[in-house]
């Protein structure tokens, strides 16, 4: 039992952290849209206008909906996140003036 304690004390890795704080902050950015998006939008209009048959009810369509943008916010992210990021490297030396 010590073991399994001690495997859940461990701190997860830089990479982890950024990739579940990004899912996290994608998802209540979805989140967020999707009730703005449909407040004003009935998604059965949007299948009607696409001419998709597969989709019959309103849930279906909110839940693509949300996951659409669930995808678009994390792709975002995921696009900002790498363009911010910044090498990390030692200690600058200025060259020395004789």
């Amino acid at each position: 039992m010590s073991e399994e304690a001690n495997d859940l004390d461990q701190d997860w890795s830089r990479d982890t952290q950024k990739l579940a704080v990004l899912t996290w902050i994608s998802f209540l950015t979805a989140s967020a849209f999707t009730m703005l998006f449909f407040a004003f939008i009935d998604p059965l209009v949007i299948v009607d206008s696409v001419n998709v048959e597969w989709i019959e009810s309103r849930n279906a369509g909110y839940a693509i909906g949300f996951f659409f943008l669930w995808a678009n916010c994390w792709i975002a992210g995921w696009l900002s996140m790498r363009l911010c990021r910044r090498k990390r490297t030692g200690p600058v030396s200025l060259p020395r003036r004789n």
